[in-house]
């Protein structure tokens, strides 16, 4: 029997198929992207305002990072929503107060970037244990940066430290406050978007009706869970039945078809709640996720890479070195090699093209004021348009997370800019060469 080919090399020649470009040029369809972008800007423009009332602009670019909590869970059922923006807000706070504390004490860098870097293996294999879905652990490590601008002294730690959790807590307020008026919203889109898929399964083409098909089915046991979630809670469960028996009769659609899985009930009956999943708590996800290779992997990949990224362009003498591992980390938040590297293409693609657009916006030296509304804005714009295509958004990510550094203290326009492109080219290079270098350890037949 002629050997098996090494994983290496085969990753190595996939790693050059054309296939991947026209997949990072793809834009691919989005919706509901509206609310979930209206409450990001919302929580921006709340700790940005907080923090001018205070008298504490200073503090404002730590509360807004704090923020950034609000961008997980946008479609999680509220009960889901909340354990799962109060676990990811105390990951950030924790990761942040880590290096902050690190600096405070004088660390040397390299010992503080091999922190970062062992934060970001151990937040990508957390992202994966418990499913969160974009942006992963990408965001951990920029609050794991956050901690790194110096000096510092332990006043500064605790001053910013709780201007971080008060973003942190704001953006849950805000996450949360839709389940005050519409607390049934994240299952209505489920099923609508279930029904969206199934009529778009029956009207495929031939070459299109398999993978179609296979996509239906997902966004079916995708409002399946929802409707778990909401119809073991008593505020949502009457709209939760009623939700069911329309969910029902699209999935029977999907399975007249012989392409799905059937579902206990007629259309027009309301199925009983056996007929849905139970309902999937966070620490449900960890247990059925914990005993695979995939967050092990991700995460080893994530930690080498970060390392490696961290000690090149410190080595180089490059002013941020943590954005290095930033791009490494986020070109990783997936498990295969053509989703490393469409992510690193659009990555450093957009974020070159993003430091250009930054770098006037940086020299013009805004007025608080004018930096805070123009982040906001650029936060919303970025929630529109980071579901359909990643490396349009980072044309504004990038300004908007440069604009974010500016707040803390003067920085060098062209300098920062150039600094943010280049280090993160380098991350996303390096994240894709871990792709092809580790793999799972193969176990000899016996």
């Amino acid at each position: 029997m002629p050997p098996s080919p090494s994983p290496v090399l085969t990753s190595a020649r996939d790693v050059l198929d054309p296939a991947h470009l026209r997949a990072a040029l793809r834009i691919n369809p989005a919706d509901a992207t509206l609310a979930a972008a209206l409450r990001v800007g919302a929580a921006a423009a709340v700790v940005l305002a907080l923090s001018a009332a205070v008298g504490r602009a200073d503090l404002a670019a730590f509360a807004s990072l704090g923020a950034l909590v609000i961008l997980y869970g946008r479609y999680e059922p509220y009960r889901r929503r909340a354990s799962l923006l109060a676990g990811v807000a105390g990951v950030f706070v924790a990761a942040f107060a880590l290096t902050a504390s690190l600096t405070a004490l004088g660390a040397p860098t390299v010992v503080v970037l091999g922190v970062v870097a062992l934060v970001a293996g151990l937040a990508t294999a957390l992202c994966a244990l418990v499913r969160t879905g974009p942006p992963g652990a990408s965001i951990v490590v920029f609050a794991a940066a956050g901690g790194m601008v110096g000096p510092l002294t332990w006043s500064g730690v605790a001053e910013r430290g709780t201007a971080f959790a008060v973003g942190a807590v704001i953006a849950w307020l805000v996450g949360m406050s839709g389940y005050l008026v519409r607390p049934s919203a994240p299952a209505r889109l489920a099923v609508r978007r279930a029904a969206d898929a199934v009529r778009r399964s029956l009207d495929a083409g031939p070459d299109r009706a398999p993978e179609a098909a296979r996509t239906a089915a997902a966004a079916v046991a995708r409002a399946r869970e929802v409707l778990a979630d909401d119809l073991s809670h008593r505020r949502t469960r009457d709209t939760a039945r009623v939700l069911a028996a329309e969910l029902a009769a699209v999935a029977e659609v999907l399975d007249a078809d012989g392409l799905g899985d059937p579902v206990a009930a007629r259309p027009g009956t309301v199925p009983p709640a056996d007929t849905l999943p139970a309902r999937r708590r966070l620490r449900d996800d960890v247990r059925a996720t914990w005993h695979t290779a995939g967050w092990r992997l991700g995460g080893t990949r994530v930690v080498l890479a970060s390392v490696v990224a961290g000690g090149a362009t410190l080595a180089a003498g490059l002013s941020h070195p943590a954005w290095a591992q930033l791009g490494a980390t986020a070109t990783l938040q997936g498990a295969s090699t053509h989703h490393a590297v469409v992510r690193a293409l659009q990555r450093g693609g957009g974020t070159v093209l993003g430091a250009l657009l930054a770098w006037p916006l940086l020299a013009a030296h805004l007025s608080f004021a004018a930096t805070c509304v123009v982040v906001v804005a650029l936060q919303v714009v970025t929630e529109i348009v980071v579901g359909r295509h990643y490396g349009l958004a980072m044309l504004t990510i990038t300004p908007m997370a440069l604009l974010m550094t500016s707040l803390g203290g003067t920085v060098d326009p062209g300098g920062i800019a150039a600094s943010r492109a280049l280090d993160t080219v380098i991350g996303a290079v390096l994240g894709v060469l871990a792709v092809v270098l580790v793999h799972p350890r193969r176990h000899a037949a016996g």
